[in-house]
């Protein structure tokens, strides 16, 4: 019974991220490594030559198309140190929240499921498209389903302005 209340808090949200005025449609990628080789070295995993220690260091990669998403950017609150005169700088956070959900449900032809590393396009424009990537996954609630929000990094290398 008490697992009734995250399910409904999941499916009000996908309604409300769908449908809020402030979404944004978004669409949403996955790096895969592309190279070729060994996958062990002595018997150890490895993810390419010496000194690499993520994927994030990979050279041979290549994006895959997840799909369409809607996201709704929310806010992440951290106190502020409070100057002599009374006010604060509060712009100097570089993590981002976002309530993220794909086009089609997970289940259904064309839903996916967001993983961490996986790079989110906001669409602002046309020709404007702002990269933020999946650095972390909170949740809302203690129960499970899990309600989920993505912590999300500005990729400025990855940025598309046409």
């Amino acid at each position: 019974m008490l697992n009734n209340v995250p399910a409904a808090v999941n499916s009000l949200t996908r309604n409300v991220v769908i449908n809020h005025p402030n979404s944004h449609n978004a669409v949403i990628v996955r790096k895969r490594v592309t190279r070729v080789g060994g996958d062990t070295i002595g018997g150890l995993p490895t993810l390419g030559g010496l000194g690499v220690l993520t994927s994030e260091d990979e050279e041979a990669i290549e994006w895959d198309l997840m799909g369409n998403a809607y996201a709704l950017e929310t806010d992440i609150f951290t106190p502020g140190d409070m100057m002599d005169r009374r006010d604060t700088n509060n712009g100097g956070i570089d993590e981002f929240g976002f309530l993220i959900e794909p086009e089609e449900p997970i289940g259904m032809p064309g839903g996916f499921d967001i993983k961490k590393l996986d790079v989110m396009y906001l669409l602002i424009t046309e020709s404007i498209r702002l990269a933020y990537e999946v650095v972390g996954v909170v949740t809302l609630s203690n129960i499970p389903p899990y309600s989920v929000k993505f912590v999300c990094n500005r990729r400025d290398d990855l940025h598309i302005v046409v």
